[in-house]
């Protein structure tokens, strides 16, 4: 099991486009949450949060990659849960 932390300026269709990448990966996302703060330039900024399991374990790079892809990301974290 994986924790995926996505930071990135909020958009229309974020967590839709971050769910299909993890899908495409072979994962199930078993919880998770997104909040939106705006930050000191009056950025809205996203904070998306989830536990996921994988059928077939790609490398946290590969996972960490096609999510930087997403239009706006500017940080990816990946740790074991």
């Amino acid at each position: 099991m994986k924790r995926i932390e996505v930071i990135s300026f909020d958009r229309v269709g974020l967590v839709g486009e971050i769910s299909n990448v993890i899908r495409r990966l072979n994962g199930n996302i078993i919880a998770h949450t997104a909040n939106v703060v705006t930050d000191e330039k009056y950025n809205l900024i996203s904070r998306f949060v989830a536990e996921i399991e994988f059928g077939t374990a790609p490398n946290d790079e590969t996972v960490s990659r096609r999510l930087r892809r997403i239009r706006n990301v500017m940080k990816v974290i990946i740790s074991d849960v």
